[in-house]
């Protein structure tokens, strides 16, 4: 039996011909973005795998367009939602209910999943990953803190082994557990210097 994959995305804006240019795409055309991100998706996710999109799935689309690329895309879809997901995104067949912010521990991580990124997280002082989408690559990661949506990840879902390694490399510290440190050093005595 073959190992099923858990990946996560966001922002893929099906139908949202606007995103193109504010998200400077390499697109010529909202059907030729929809067809690539589809091929994209599906030469990494397998029927078997699960797929966890971090919101704004479609925009502008109506019901049989939504549920047109829904249909086309392998692997089981869980969503958590975005500002962007209306009610034909939100009616399509997902696995589970529609969620707001999850908590889930996937091949040995603690993962915290929202649309947006969230300041503090339960786990920011340990070791949880806070995975998010909405700002369309404009933030910058932390050791603990992912940006997993199209825009930053070559337009296709990533797995957790592909967040960590990238984020192996970040040395900035979630900005909770900085100001924290930070707080501690301000409020630390100074020796005496006489």
């Amino acid at each position: 039996m073959a190992r099923r994959s858990i990946f996560f995305t966001a922002d893929t804006h099906f139908w949202h011909e606007g995103i193109i240019g504010m998200c400077k795409r390499p697109f010529a055309s909202v059907r030729d973005m929809n067809r690539t991100l589809i091929e994209l998706w599906n030469a990494r996710v397998g029927k078997d795998d699960t797929v966890w999109h971090l919101g704004d799935f479609a925009l502008g689309a109506n019901p049989a367009e939504a549920a047109s690329i829904f249909a086309a895309l392998n692997g089981s879809k869980r969503l958590v939602k975005g500002n962007h997901d209306d009610a034909a995104t939100l009616a399509l067949p997902w696995a589970g209910p529609v969620e707001q912010l999850v908590e889930m521990a996937v091949d040995g991580a603690r993962v915290v999943a929202c649309h947006y990124p969230l300041r503090a997280w339960r786990g920011s002082f340990g070791r949880t990953i806070q995975l998010f989408g909405h700002t369309h690559d404009l933030l910058p990661p932390s050791s603990l803190f992912c940006d997993v949506g199209v825009d930053s990840w070559a337009y296709a879902p990533v797995t957790i082994a592909e967040i960590k390694s990238k984020l192996a490399g970040v040395t900035e510290e979630p900005e909770e557990r900085r100001m924290a440190r930070l707080k501690r050093v301000e409020a630390s005595p100074v020796g005496d210097e006489a």
